[in-house]
């Protein structure tokens, strides 16, 4: 990854934007190397990316969270502002982070970048089942674990932990994807710290 970044699109990238992520990240409390990383991961720092469900720019916002948080931050274009993008999903990062102050500050993160990805909801379903198992749920490993049990075939699991039989949220099938994505953004945040 060190090779690929110097002197490439990506690290003029990070440089054009590092003042404005730099800005946001130190209001709510981030390194600012976590946010480069996270938005290498989400849009590779293509300001017009769009993804297949509807996220877009360097964040990848979906429609529903902007909304929501245009009327919080009062800001009114969200997704086709780079500047405004990068407040935004800092801000949306922070609103996961403050989900879980019970866990230290390595599991807190990955935590919030997992819900960040999936829905808090999805975190609050695996936290029960982690509960349930009486382990940890303030622990990413443990959630990493969890988190594939959200799936209509682990029902017998549901039935002694939610009244209704089913997760609180619903059934999960894009653990792999959240996984995956916790995974890429804390490796690419290491090595940011060491080259940035």
């Amino acid at each position: 990854m060190k090779r690929e970044l110097e002197g490439s699109r990506y690290s003029r990238a990070i440089l054009s934007y590092r003042p404005i992520i730099r800005k946001y990240a130190k209001r709510h409390g981030f390194d600012w190397r976590l946010i480069a990383a996270q938005i290498m991961q989400e849009s590779k720092f293509h300001e017009s990316a769009r993804s297949p469900v509807g996220a877009s720019g360097l964040m990848q916002l979906m429609p529903e969270t902007a909304r929501a948080l245009t009327q919080e931050m009062d800001v009114e274009h969200i997704l086709l502002n780079p500047r405004d993008n990068i407040a935004v999903g800092i801000y949306h990062l922070k609103k996961q982070y403050d989900f879980f102050p019970e866990a230290d500050a390595v599991n807190r993160t990955q935590l919030s970048l997992a819900s960040y990805n999936c829905g808090a909801g999805r975190i609050f379903d695996a936290q029960s089942i982690a509960r349930y198992y009486q382990t940890s749920p303030y622990s990413w490993g443990t959630i990493r674990e969890y988190i594939t049990h959200l799936k209509s075939t682990d029902w017998e699991l549901h039935l002694q932990i939610w009244p209704l039989g089913r997760p609180r949220y619903g059934y999960f099938y894009g653990y792999k994807e959240t996984i995956t994505y916790v995974d890429n953004v804390w490796d690419l945040y290491q090595v940011f710290t060491r080259i940035l």
